[in-house]
């Protein structure tokens, strides 16, 4: 991840800020233009006028708000929602997502807590996994040597059972 030194980023900053304001003015000349010719203002007609796209504005406040406020077909929506919708009128509105409470930098922290926990945990599971490969590997080298013991298995078990043949004949040959 690349840092910025605190003038890099008071630059980007001077930068961010000249152009946002420029394209304020930009939309302000075109609305002022649009209205003067008696047009509708729209996304459509605001980029016929000076060329600027909706996405150059909408996440700019200053100017999406400018253009809220002068767009024609959201002042006549408006209009017919407050005549369809008397005071009186309760209707109950969708539930609002309660990350859009947050301002930008809340979300960008908590983004990052997020993507920090992530990169904990997977650190976490890769040294889990780690130590389980481990584990199977050892696993398969002991039954590697366990099946090279078969033999000896076989000769063990031949010696105890004649010990036990022995310790029978010896507690027969006692008891008489």
């Amino acid at each position: 991840m690349r840092t910025y030194s605190e003038q890099q980023l008071a630059g980007l900053r001077a930068s961010t800020t000249t152009r946002k304001q420029e394209t304020v003015e930009r939309l302000r000349t075109a609305i002022e233009s649009l209205k003067g010719q008696k047009l509708p203002i729209t996304a459509q007609s605001i980029y016929a006028e000076c060329g600027l796209h909706y996405s150059s504005y909408v996440r700019n406040e200053e100017a999406i708000t400018l253009f809220r406020a002068n767009s024609t077909h959201l002042n006549a929506q408006k209009k017919r929602s407050r005549r369809k919708h008397s005071p009186n009128d309760e209707t109950t509105s969708p539930p609002r997502d309660s990350y859009l409470n947050y301002k930008k930098p809340q979300l960008v922290a908590r983004l990052r807590k997020a993507e920090s926990t992530i990169q904990d945990l997977e650190y976490q599971l890769s040294t889990l996994a780690d130590a389980y490969l481990l584990r199977e590997t050892r696993v398969s080298e002991l039954e590697a040597k366990l099946a090279t013991l078969e033999p000896y298995k076989a000769f063990v078990e031949q010696v105890r059972q004649r010990v036990r043949q022995e310790e029978h004949g010896n507690d027969i040959s006692h008891s008489s």
